[in-house]
C-alpha cells in the first residue's frame, strides 16, 4: 500500500509536468495499487524460490544463480499479463481504447515488462539479503550459544580441579595424623565429609551468595584447625550489607588454603588468618590476610600456585577483565590477597 501510494504520487506528478491532463491521480492509483498488491501476491512463491535455490557465494552455486534467470523472466511476464488483464476488466475506459485484451497486451507489455523485470530482480535481491541476515544472526546465536557452554565447560572443569588439589592435601593431613593422633584424624575426616556434602549440594552452581561462600571456608578452617589447634587464629570481618553478593562458588577456598600452606604450615609460631568483605560502590572487596612471611618469601606471584592461579582462570571466565586479583605485602608481615568483583545479589547476577 505505502509503495503503491509512493509511486501513484510520482506517476501522477510527472503526467502533470509533461502536461497530461487525462491521466489524473486516480488513475495513477488504480494502476500503481494493482501493479504492487500482484506483487504482494507472489512475494511468497518468490521467499520459496529463494529459500529452495538460495545463491550462496562461498562455495558459489552456479546452478542456482541460472535458475534465478528464467525465475525472474517467468515472474515479471506473468505479472505482467496479469496486471494488464486485471486492469482491463477493471477499468471501462481502457476497454474502450481496446476492444480486445490482446490489443491492449501488444500495446503496454513491452515497457510494462520491462518494469516488471527490474521490480522483480530488486524484490529478489531484498529477499536474499534478508535471508542472508537470518542466517548471520542465526550462526551468530549458534556462535554465541557454543562459546556460552565452552566457557561454562572450562568453568566447570576449573571448579572441579579445586577438589582434587584440595582433597591430596587434607588426605595428605589426615594420613599424617592417624598414627600421631587418631581422634583428630577422626575428626578432620568427619569434618571433610560435611565439606564435601556442602560442595557437592552446590556443584552445579558457578555463583553462590557471599553467606553461602564464608560457610564453605568455615567448614574449610574447622578441618584445618583440627590440624594446627592453638596454632592457627581465625577472624572474620565481614560487613553484613555484602552476604548478599553473588560469587564464585568456592572462589576463597584455594586462596585461604594457600595462606595455609605458606604461613601457618612453616611455621611453629602461631599464625593469624583474616578474612574481610566491603562493599565499594558498584565493587565487592574481599580482602585474605596472613601473618607468614610475605610475598617476597615464598609466595611468588599468583599465578605459581595451583589453586591461586585456578581462581585467577575462573574469574577471567567469569567477568572478563571486570576483576582484579593482588597479592601484597602488609604493613609490617604477611600477606594480602585482595579481589575485587562486580558486586551483584544473588538474584540479579
Amino acid at each position: 500500500m505505502l509503495i503503491g501510494l509512493i509511486f501513484a504520487t510520482v506517476s501522477y506528478a510527472a503526467s502533470r509536468s509533461e502536461g497530461n491532463r487525462g491521466f489524473g491521480f486516480i488513475s495513477a492509483l488504480e494502476f500503481n495499487l494493482v501493479l504492487f498488491f500482484l506483487w504482494a501476491v507472489l512475494a511468497p512463491v518468490i521467499f520459496w524460490f529463494s529459500r529452495r535455490f538460495p545463491i550462496e557465494l562461498r562455495p558459489l552455486k552456479i546452478r542456482n544463480l541460472f535458475l534465478h534467470i528464467p525465475g525472474i523472466i517467468l515472474l515479471a511476464a506473468g505479472h505482467q499479463v496479469i496486471h494488464l488483464a486485471t486492469l482491463w476488466l477493471l477499468l471501462p475506459r481502457l476497454r474502450q481504447l481496446f476492444p480486445t485484451f490482446a490489443a491492449c497486451f501488444r500495446v503496454y507489455f513491452g515497457f510494462g515488462f520491462y518494469v516488471d523485470l527490474i521490480i522483480a530482480t530488486l524484490i529478489v535481491i531484498g529477499v536474499h539479503a534478508l535471508l542472508y541476515y537470518q542466517r548471520f544472526r542465526a550462526s551468530q546465536m549458534e556462535e554465541a550459544s557454543l562459546r556460552a557452554q565452552l566457557a561454562q565447560a572450562q568453568l566447570r572443569a576449573l571448579k572441579m580441579q579445586l577438589h582434587p588439589h584440595f582433597l591430596f592435601n587434607t588426605l595428605h593431613s589426615i594420613s599424617s595424623l592417624v598414627s600421631e593422633d587418631p581422634p583428630k584424624a577422626n575428626s578432620m575426616i568427619a569434618r571433610l565429609g560435611d565439606f564435601l556434602r556442602l560442595t557437592l549440594d552446590h556443584s552445579e552452581q558457578q555463583l553462590v551468595t557471599l553467606r553461602e561462600e564464608t560457610e564453605f571456608v568455615r567448614c574449610y578452617l574447622e578441618i584445618e584447625q583440627v590440624r594446627f589447634g592453638d596454632r592457627l587464629t581465625v577472624e572474620f570481618n565481614i560487613d553484613p550489607a555484602t552476604l548478599s553478593a553473588a560469587v564464585p562458588h568456592l572462589i576463597l577456598q584455594p586462596i585461604v588454603e594457600n595462606a595455609i600452606q605458606h604461613a601457618i604450615a612453616p611455621r611453629a609460631a602461631p599464625g593469624r588468618i583474616e578474612i574481610a568483605a566491603t562493599r565499594q560502590n558498584h565493587s565487592l572487596l574481599l580482602e585474605v590476610r596472613d601473618n607468614g612471611p610475605g610475598i617476597t618469601a615464598v609466595h611468588g606471584t599468583a599465578d605459581n600456585h595451583v589453586g591461586l592461579s585456578n581462581v585467577r582462570a575462573r574469574l577471567e571466565g567469569l567477568y572478563g577483565n571486570d576483576f582484579s586479583l593482588d597479592m601484597t605485602n602488609g604493613a609490617v608481615q604477611g600477606l594480602i590477597v585482595t579481589l575485587q568483583l562486580p558486586f551483584h545479589s544473588d538474584g540479579a547476577a
